[in-house]
């Protein structure tokens, strides 16, 4: 388990910067969770999204940009179009 909580912290690093489009599935706490177009629910990473910061609706996809991330959550921001 160390060996693979390893392996994805070092690709969720690889992920900060970048833009994916995600569904959000709930609101959970001070969070906002959902998962982008690549992870499958219950399996994959989440994408967390502050809720005292950005408002979203749980079903629909939105444009996030990874700002930070975990072995396991990746934590992100909306893009403004």
């Amino acid at each position: 388990m160390d060996i693979q909580a390893q392996i994805s912290f070092d690709l969720n690093q690889e992920k900060i910067g970048k833009v994916f489009k995600c569904v959000i599935d709930r609101k959970e706490g001070e969070y906002f969770v959902g998962r982008t177009e690549f992870d499958s629910p219950d399996v994959d990473n989440e994408v967390l999204v502050e809720a005292s910061k950005h408002y979203l609706k749980t079903g629909d996809f939105v444009m996030l940009k990874i700002t930070d991330a975990t072995e396991f959550d990746l934590y992100a921001e909306p893009v403004q179009n």
